[in-house]
């Protein structure tokens, strides 16, 4: 069993100040598997996430326990940045929740896309706009140049919601934390990004951390799930188990 996991998170808190965010929650994640955390808004969901990815500021937060990536010695927690640089994007990629907001609106697409690209991968530009222009298409933009050549605010929100996890794919990353993906979508776009998820995660072979408050989504695409409830992980189970026989209470009322 052990060696399939490809994400640990062992006795894992959170505090900023006197107050504690997430509380001494254990989780792992399996190679190519869909394992979706379910909770409501302030659960800790996100920032358990933005751990992972190493984004917190550790001036102002304190961070306890461990998370290690496939085995390897290395604590997440207590990496460098430069350390992290070398795994952000390559190993363990992010879609953000709020695309808008992570896109530079003063960019065109495929110049941001491209940074992404050249910043970790020794490329042409020529090669490296096929790349771009490849990657596009895979998310069913049929005219890639066009949407390239556009700046965020020219998009809907769910081509800019495909425009990103278009980017978090560019280095094909083993582990895709997708924190709350549909948030905001109309019901036919919100499918179409789950079938595309769950699509290149087979093709990738990827695992995908899907974050979550939608227990109802969580049933149509999860192996395996966690909730979250206060900072703390009330159930881990698969998906099969928490369907049909969920232990918390707080769960069925989800």
């Amino acid at each position: 069993m052990t060696d399939n996991i490809l994400l640990d998170v062992q006795k894992l808190s959170i505090k900023s100040g006197e107050n504690i965010l997430v509380k001494n929650i254990s989780f792992h994640i399996c190679k190519e598997e869909m394992f979706c955390l379910v909770g409501e808004s302030g659960s800790g969901k996100s920032i358990t996430s933005r751990t992972i990815m190493g984004l917190l500021d550790k001036r102002k937060i304190k961070v306890d326990g461990a998370i290690t990536l496939d085995k390897q010695k290395n604590n997440l927690t207590m990496l460098s940045e430069k350390e992290w640089q070398k795994i952000r994007g390559e190993e363990i990629a992010l879609i953000y929740q709020h695309p808008t907001l992570a896109l530079h609106p003063f960019l065109k697409i495929g110049n941001q896309m491209l940074d992404v690209l050249r910043s970790k991968k020794s490329i042409g530009k020529k090669e490296a706009k096929k790349e771009v222009f490849q990657q596009l298409l895979e998310m069913n933009f049929s005219d890639p140049e066009r949407i390239a050549a556009a700046y965020p605010s020219q998009l809907s929100g769910g081509m800019n919601q495909r425009v990103m996890i278009s980017m978090a794919l560019l280095l094909r990353p083993r582990l895709l934390i997708a924190d709350e993906p549909t948030t905001g979508l109309d019901t036919i776009n919100q499918q179409k990004v789950i079938r595309k998820l769950l699509e290149l995660k087979e093709k990738y072979k990827m695992s995908i951390l899907f974050i979550t408050h939608d227990l109802h989504l969580a049933d149509q695409i999860a192996d395996k799930v966690a909730v979250m409830k206060n900072g703390e992980i009330i159930e881990v189970a698969p998906l099969s188990t928490i369907r049909e026989n969920p232990q918390h209470s707080y769960t069925r009322d989800l």
